[in-house]
């Protein structure tokens, strides 16, 4: 009986610090994902992607062609002539934890319903934010300063 008792006292807060442990776990795979795609832009000299899917619980990490023409309609698009040369490769992808879900992605641009950034070979993306919806129902935001790689989260 002080078994049960014990018990019933200790699993919610276990609960919650799994949900906690969690959340956390996903905002730095967030975090961590475009860090790195930045770093490796400027140190490659090429264009690295980081893609958001619609689904929300997958984040890619793709290299992208060096002379990727500005003008094409999609991430995946090529110019004809180096469509032998250079393609686009999956350098990382995640799946985040579960009950964890990004619920919206701000400033991205936009390809079939998934949101992408693209950090260029000096480190430039575009700014962004990310709305990250945890077990509990609350909504955690981090921000990308495209300009300086600085990132702030808003709870």
């Amino acid at each position: 009986m002080v078994i049960g008792i014990a018990t019933a006292a200790f699993l919610p807060t276990a609960i919650g610090a799994a949900e906690n442990a969690r959340t956390r776990s996903a905002l730095r795979e967030l975090i961590a994902i475009n860090r790195y795609a930045r770093s490796r832009a400027i140190l490659e000299r090429k264009p690295i992607a980081v893609v958001y899917y619609e689904n929300g619980e997958t984040v890619q990490m793709l290299s992208m062609p060096a002379r990727r023409d500005a003008k094409l309609s999609t991430l995946y698009d090529q110019a004809p002539e180096e469509a032998d040369s250079e393609a686009v490769e999956l350098i990382r992808s995640q799946t985040l934890p579960k009950f964890v879900s990004i619920q919206s992605v701000k400033g991205a641009e936009q390809e079939e319903g998934n949101s992408f950034v693209v950090y260029k070979e000096n480190g430039i993306s575009i700014s962004h934010s990310i709305k990250v919806l945890d077990p509990k129902g609350q909504i955690h935001q981090l921000n990308f300063n495209g300009l300086t790689g600085e990132i702030a989260f808003e709870d």
